[in-house]
């Protein structure tokens, strides 16, 4: 049985000695595709990341940090890695279930932008994901980061549904079916600049950290690598799609970002292409969660899925029992492509 993450304890006295001299506290704060504790002492707070086992090789891992300490250097407000004494970033453990790795990071305070709603960090939030995308522009260097393509974003995520998700038939040849459609579609996008490059991957409100001054902060780039920049356009569309404040604070993030980037007629037609994606990833990775909450939720996102590229309503998705950590990291990609406006019938022409 695979040990999702450490006690405390563990992670504090396998990874932190190396970097403190002095009493240190450590505290779980989230469990997810990566392990996030607060690692505190008299000194100062910091965010240790631990990885899962065979989740990310080493040099993904130290490509991620690497282009955060890019755009740090950049001036865009990221929370970059902190070194040990040796210059490194990347700690290691031998964990009950394999090797993990690790990566200490500056701590930031405040809350992200879901706990603290607000217009105008939602603005500042869409103007430093243009920034970011026109940063990776500049950056005079490759990175061994995966591919946000075909193969990664849809591809993989349909084969590890069928590997782990006992799922209603229907349902089931439902997501193959609107799977195989977006291939050809996807196909036709360009890989060139501006519309092609990193991207950060998982532009949702959990990974923006608004301060109490209301200063944002860019977390979280564990899903960066080569995509369409749409795709991060698309994922905070997505997540504010049902929201009490969406046409506000849609409005407010395609308003930051257009600041800096325009956003191209051709965009808009790719984004109108993703939003069919991000429903899709959208519904899939509720039907990875082994709770009752996540079955409810599978049920919704499969109906809005069925809504937009159908106009019909979805039967009711039947119980799945995979293991929900372990292939999250697939799903979570179709999410990041499909989360735009617009209503069915225009999205079904598109």
């Amino acid at each position: 049985m695979c040990l999702f993450y450490l006690s405390c304890q563990g992670a504090r006295g396998h990874l932190v000695p190396r970097q403190f001299c002095v009493k240190i506290g450590c505290q779980l704060v989230t469990a997810s595709m990566r392990d996030v504790y607060l690692v505190a002492s008299s000194r100062q707070r910091c965010a240790l990341y631990l990885y899962r086992c065979h989740q990310r090789t080493p040099a993904e891992i130290l490509a991620e940090w690497k282009f955060v300490d890019f755009l740090h250097a950049q001036g865009i407000p990221v929370a970059p890695a902190i070194p040990n004494h040796n210059g490194e970033w990347l700690m290691t453990l031998d964990a009950p279930e394999g090797t993990r790795h690790g990566v200490l990071t500056r701590f930031v305070d405040g809350k992200h932008l879901r706990q603290r709603p607000n217009i105008g960090a939602a603005r500042t939030y869409g103007r430093l994901v243009a920034q970011i995308h026109a940063a990776a522009d500049t950056m005079p260097f490759d990175l061994a980061r995966p591919t946000n393509d075909w193969e990664t974003l849809v591809h993989q995520s349909v084969v590890a549904l069928d590997s782990v998700i006992t799922i209603n038939p229907k349902d089931k040849a439902y997501f193959h079916q609107v799977a195989d459609t977006l291939e050809p579609r996807m196909a036709t996008l360009p890989k060139e600049r501006p519309l092609y490059g990193m991207i950060h991957g998982d532009v949702i409100r959990a990974n923006a950290q608004v301060s109490d001054d209301g200063q944002v902060t860019v977390l979280d780039f564990d899903l960066c690598g080569l995509g369409w920049r749409v795709c991060d356009v698309a994922s905070y569309l997505q997540v504010m799609h049902g929201s009490t404040n969406q046409g506000e604070s849609e409005c407010a993030f395609l308003e930051g970002y257009q600041g800096i980037r325009s956003l191209s007629n051709p965009m808009g037609r790719h984004r109108a292409i993703g939003n069919r994606r991000s429903r899709l990833f959208s519904a899939l990775e509720c039907t990875l969660g082994t709770t009752a909450w996540l079955d409810g939720c599978a049920r919704r996102r499969l109906g809005k899925l069925r809504l937009i590229t159908t106009g019909k309503a979805s039967q009711s998705a039947k119980r799945f029992t995979p293991n929900y950590y372990h292939h999250r990291q697939y799903g979570h990609r179709w999410f990041a492509l499909v989360g735009c406006r617009g209503n069915s019938a225009r999205l079904r022409s598109t």
